[in-house]
């Protein structure tokens, strides 16, 4: 599926506006319920539990945000050549930091600042060669003989 580039520069926007009115919908609840129950135990209970619900969901919303954000300043491109896998990836360094572990069909690179991303594979692959240079890990990955019998 391909994206138009002007998406990927309206998001932040869009999520920053959604996120502002997210807030401002719970203060509005939040202030509300507080009005209506500031008399009674049970009013004070839901008061706090809708502040540490606004709490968590505002957090998780903006985690979402910055892993969307992550995937687009990352790209990743995967060429599927005679039962080889070549893998080019941005990955933010240093060196030290860039790891690579293979569970399965599935690739976990981590670099620095955090950085954390799981690429999927066509099928069970062995690490051959791995590069990394200026920001750029190149993997060079073969089938292993497991898929091959499945």
């Amino acid at each position: 599926m391909a994206h138009d580039k002007s998406d990927y520069k309206t998001w932040p926007l869009l999520s920053k506006v959604f996120t502002v009115l997210l807030v401002i919908l719970l203060a509005l609840i939040f202030v509300s319920l507080t009005a209506r129950f500031q008399r009674s135990l049970l009013g004070l209970a839901m008061v706090i539990a809708l502040g540490l619900l606004s709490f968590y969901w505002v957090r998780e919303l903006r985690k979402a945000i910055s892993s969307r954000t992550a995937v687009e300043k990352y790209p990743v491109e995967i060429i599927e050549k005679d039962g080889l896998i070549l893998l080019t990836a941005q990955v933010p360094g240093p060196e030290e930091e860039v790891k690579v572990e293979l569970k399965g069909t599935k690739l976990l690179v981590m670099g620095g600042r955090g950085f954390r991303r799981i690429i999927k594979l066509p099928y069970r692959a062995t690490i051959l060669t791995r590069s990394y240079l200026n920001g750029v890990l190149h993997l060079q990955l073969r089938k292993t003989i497991e898929s091959e019998v499945q």
